[in-house]
């Protein structure tokens, strides 16, 4: 054993435990923390000596731990926040052809990619009725693939920066 495995067996690590909801999304606070040295015991140590502690109610739970000097990024989240953005940039793009349309600025519409008769079966970025889905009107060429209209947004995304 070298030195730093040894300080490691010598150590006792703080682990963080967090609350997985119903949805399967983690909390974003620990429930709680403790200190434990051994990793590979760390669920039984929980099991025996932490969750016991908890409220009937909170015990039925399920958890996670995940040790306090490790990365805390909930990864579901850290996606969430890449499609949000490209959602957001796609918008901005689909508003930006809206106004070269027939399309009055009271009308409520929202920007889709359809593959309908509307489009003569093929795919195409489309302003689309809300509520109904009903095509209003066609903001992009016209695509038989659907990667081909998927990378046309991608170079449209590309263009803003």
């Amino acid at each position: 054993m070298n030195g730093i495995q040894l300080m490691e067996v010598l150590m006792n690590y703080n682990w963080n435990v967090y609350k997985i909801f119903k949805n399967g999304k983690r909390a974003k606070a620990p429930l709680a923390t403790f200190t434990h040295e051994d990793e590979a015991s760390i669920y039984e140590y929980f099991e025996a000596e932490v969750k016991k502690k908890f409220s009937e109610k909170i015990r039925d739970s399920k958890f996670t731990i995940l040790r306090e000097d490790a990365d805390q990024n909930r990864t579901n989240e850290e996606t969430n926040d890449m499609e949000d953005e490209r959602l957001k940039k796609q918008t901005l793009i689909l508003a930006r052809f809206l106004k070269n349309t027939g399309v009055k600025p009271g009308d409520r519409v929202v920007g889709g990619l359809i593959f309908a008769k509307a489009t003569n079966w093929t795919w195409q970025w489309c302003a689309l009725e809300c509520g109904t889905n009903r095509y209003v009107a066609g903001l992009s060429p016209r695509f038989d693939y659907h990667p081909d209209a998927e990378e046309w947004m991608n170079q449209q995304i590309q263009n803003l920066k």
